[in-house]
């Protein structure tokens, strides 16, 4: 059995920067499934979209992940509030 796989503290913002929390949000949105490649994704990638999936789950779809490509604060803020939820 293998060991856990090293780990490192990451920022929210960090976590919502990536493009794979983004399309993770698209598609619970639009409630399509998880992509056919999902398997094949790196592991950060694949959490970040299982994140991102989650977050819009949970948060009204009147809350903007991003505007002016930026990560707004009132989505930060609903990723604080929710904590385990979607960790």
């Amino acid at each position: 059995m293998e060991g856990q796989v090293p780990t490192k503290s990451v920022s929210v913002k960090w976590i919502m920067s990536d493009p794979a929390f983004e399309r993770g949000v698209r598609d619970a949105r639009a409630g399509r499934g998880f992509p056919v490649d999902f398997d094949a994704w790196e592991t950060n990638s694949a959490w970040s979209y299982e994140r991102g999936r989650a977050w819009a789950q949970q948060v009204p779809a009147s809350v903007v992940l991003k505007q002016d490509g930026r990560v707004t604060v009132e989505a930060m803020r609903w990723y604080m509030r929710l904590g385990q939820d979607i960790l």
